[in-house]
């Protein structure tokens, strides 16, 4: 274990893009952490050129993309923001490179001056493609961020090639670097979606979503030492990406254009989400060609959604619970649905209102009764509920953690209970864990929090389950916006202090269903498994009879909405 860690920055001045302040300021901010020496790149003066020479040596080739690039490319993470306060009084030295962009060395006088502040790391955020021994010189190495899944998208510019190549994510790297280019040591790696219609938010989500990879390893090297700065290293063989030549800016531009028109039709649509019935166990999802025809119930009534159940089971009758959304009306509660006599999922009963968005009633079956944890990420919390003494009603227990999590998910495993969520902004990529000795807690945050950032695979998607001594976790696939996928994630290894996950089977949209535009969530109660999927309806405008019978509380779905008493 370190008991301070000592930092460089490489860096072009004190004026930096939005992402890389949040990297340096959540680095500064790391208990243990010191910097101590910042190393600015000194520029030669670009040479003096005649008209006719700038013209004769410009870039015309990729002239589209460089116009384009300096006059209309603006995304949020690459705002200009001024460290020049936070960065004072830390020791300053000026270098001149040698060699081309492509290749630049430091001096033996330069490597003499950084090498006097002892640092640990040096942070890569300036200069150019660096070779020689400035990336052996501090003892964890040279850390600095790719843009671009490097086993297929190495060089530039970051998350063009993925737009023109339908990739739905853009991968992002942290490295310690060698003398390949974009080919160094995997220090953290995650994947962001892709946004088709739009280079400048693609980017930003990949470049914003990582600024806290420098600070996570730092923390890792602090309390677990050396090997936290090893690193994977990469067998990357893919081709070196350049920026597009006139020809494929110009079709870049087109698909970019095509892609908003149905970007805007689209969300004229509203999605409309129902809730399904497959009559077997969870585990036969894990076959290679499971069954895909779950029994949905009647449509919701118009703007109106049923999504996220869970389910138990009293006195042999089957109970779901699941999240009812009215858009119209902006309300959203957590709902309980049983079988009539008929054995037909019909009957439904409020069993909690908010004033904010609540949603995925994770059911959990404890030794003393029914408890729920509910995803309200408003209150900045989750809290453990049970059953009132009617079963009428979802009453608060106790709060677990003092953290909202997007789809807060739960198993006790290996004599430890497990809490996973997601958080937002990143509700979508970024995957947390939280451990406790029992339910009640306390609740401690994973060794390696986020233990994960993949936008296919990390927003739990349903509840965990063990087959065959081994567990498994539903994850949403989010990479899409056009539709949505469920994968089946075999957990190789799960403590306190490691995690590691693979896809075993994906569940994808059902199609030929009702509902097949894709799927949310899968959760399993006995031999019994619970789904919800979605399809896009046109948007309606409510007229004066539908809101005359909201009013007066008229029914508008073949599920009844009116207590449950007299089953």
């Amino acid at each position: 274990m370190l008991e301070r860690l000592r930092i460089g920055i490489l860096c072009d001045g004190t004026t930096f893009p939005r992402w890389q302040a949040r990297c340096l300021t959540e680095v500064m901010r790391t208990p243990g952490v010191d910097v101590v020496l910042v190393v600015q790149q000194q520029k030669a003066p670009p040479p003096v050129r005649s008209v006719w020479q700038r013209l004769r040596y410009y870039p015309w080739h990729i002239g589209l993309f460089l116009w384009w690039r300096r006059n209309r490319f603006r995304p949020q993470a690459n705002i200009p923001e001024d460290l020049a306060q936070v960065l004072s009084g830390i020791p300053t030295i000026t270098c001149a490179p040698q060699g081309p962009a492509t290749a630049q060395r430091f001096s033996t006088t330069d490597l003499e001056h950084i090498a006097a502040h002892r640092p640990d790391v040096l942070l890569r955020f300036g200069f150019n493609i660096l070779h020689g021994e400035i990336l052996t010189l501090p003892r964890f190495g040279v850390w600095s961020y790719h843009h671009g899944d490097e086993e297929h998208y190495r060089g530039q510019p970051p998350g063009f090639w993925e737009i023109m190549d339908g990739s739905p994510v853009i991968g992002t790297i942290l490295q310690r670097l060698n003398e390949r280019l974009d080919g160094g040591h995997i220090l953290r790696k995650g994947w962001f979606m892709v946004t088709p219609h739009s280079l400048s938010r693609t980017v930003s989500e990949a470049m914003l979503g990582s600024t806290s990879w420098m600070a996570d390893v730092c923390k890792d090297l602090l309390l677990h030492g050396d090997v936290a700065a090893q690193g994977s290293p990469s067998t990357t063989k893919a081709a070196v990406r350049k920026y597009p030549g006139n020809i494929a800016f110009l079709r870049f531009i087109m698909d970019a254009r095509e892609e908003r028109g149905h970007q805007r039709s689209t969300t004229r649509a509203n999605e409309e989400w129902n809730l399904g019935v497959f009559y077997q166990p969870i585990s036969t999802f894990l076959a290679p060609r499971p069954n895909l025809n779950p029994r949905w119930l009647p449509a919701p009534g118009t703007a109106q959604s049923r999504c996220t159940p869970f389910g138990y089971f009293k006195d042999d009758r089957l109970n779901v619970l699941y999240a009812k959304h009215d858009r119209a009306a902006g309300t959203s509660e957590i709902a309980r649905v049983r079988p009539k006599r008929d054995n037909i999922l019909k009957r439904s009963r409020v069993m909690l209102s908010s004033a904010t968005t609540i949603s995925y009633p994770y059911t959990i079956e404890t030794p003393v009764g029914l408890r729920v944890i509910l995803e309200d990420r408003e209150h900045g919390r989750v809290d453990l509920y049970r059953l009132d003494a009617e079963e009428t009603a979802l009453e608060f227990e106790q709060t677990l953690l003092n953290e909202a999590l997007t789809c807060p998910s739960m198993i006790e495993h290996g004599g430890r209970w497990y809490l996973f969520g997601t958080k937002a902004p990143l509700e979508d990529a970024v995957l947390h864990i939280f451990h406790s000795p029992a339910l009640a807690g306390p609740w401690l945050p994973h060794a390696h929090n986020p233990v994960k950032t993949d936008v296919r695979s990390a927003r739990p998607a349903g509840s965990l389950f063990e087959h065959e001594g081994v567990l498994y976790r539903p994850a949403a696939d989010m990479s899409r916006s056009d539709t949505r996928s469920i994968h089946l994630m075999r957990v190789i290894r799960l403590s306190p202090t490691a995690f590691e996950e693979v896809i075993e089977r994906t569940l994808g949209p059902m199609k030929g269903s009702a509902w097949s535009h894709g799927v949310g969530t899968l959760t399993a109660v006995g031999a019994i498994t619970l789904i919800d999927g979605f399809r896009r309806v046109q948007a309606a405008v409510p007229t004066k009879t539908d809101k005359h019978r909201r009013k007066r509380g008229a029914r508008t779905s073949s599920v009844d909405d009116d207590d449950d008493q007299d089953d």
